[in-house]
């Protein structure tokens, strides 16, 4: 008698609650089964942005610059993965080695404020952006560009000083500029290396 009253219990449980199990269930394999194509898709595409990448590497070197340019702005346009970020770096080097700064400045600022590319890339694109720009844009809008780099635990810190201090230079306040170059110089942290170059933009000042 208990074991009918269980069985009905359980029928009772399963009629009430068949749709949500089985919707559970289907969404769970729908996101295994998805994850899986997700990955494989990515790994094909990787491979295949990474040909196209190499391939520009190649034609650039072999001084076809033209093609190279248009397969890099290619990945720049339409790139799923990293090669994106890349594509549009290789591009701002070719317009600065043109001496297009206009061109370069608008590639690297978009890039810098691009929150989808890697944090570490949009650093490097921020440090070119103002080390090609400081003769052509507005000091203090420089000034302001470099802010998010000027802390301590930055892995561009040392770099970032240094362009501060060049900015200063700029406009004639070297108290401020030996001020901020001191200060740097003293952190444990900053490499040594990076000390150095520090130091001999110092003895400039000094």
């Amino acid at each position: 008698m208990e074991e009918e009253l269980q069985k009905e219990r359980l029928m009772n449980f399963w009629k009430k609650y068949r749709a949500v199990i089985i919707g559970g269930i289907i969404l769970i394999i729908g996101v295994t089964v998805g994850n899986e194509i997700y990955r494989s898709w990515l790994t094909k595409t990787r491979l295949a942005e990474s040909d196209q990448f190499e391939q520009a590497v190649l034609l650039n070197y072999t001084g076809n610059e033209d093609q190279s340019m248009a397969i890099y702005q290619n990945l720049a346009d339409s790139a799923k993965t990293g090669y994106k970020y890349l594509a549009q770096m290789r591009l701002a080097q070719n317009a600065l080695s043109h001496n297009d700064m206009q061109q370069a400045g608008l590639i690297l600022k978009n890039l810098m404020n691009d929150s989808g590319a890697p944090i570490e890339l949009r650093n490097v694109a921020r440090l070119s952006f103002i080390g090609n720009q400081i003769d052509t844009l507005p000091t203090a809008e420089l000034q302001q560009e470099l802010q998010p780099l000027l802390n301590s635990s930055n892995a561009f810190y040392g770099s970032a000083v240094e362009l501060q201090a060049i900015l200063l230079m700029k406009e004639k306040k070297l108290s401020e500029a030996k001020e901020v170059l001191t200060k740097a110089i003293g952190l444990p942290t900053l490499a040594n290396d990076e000390k150095d170059r520090l130091k001999e933009l110092l003895s400039i000042i000094q």
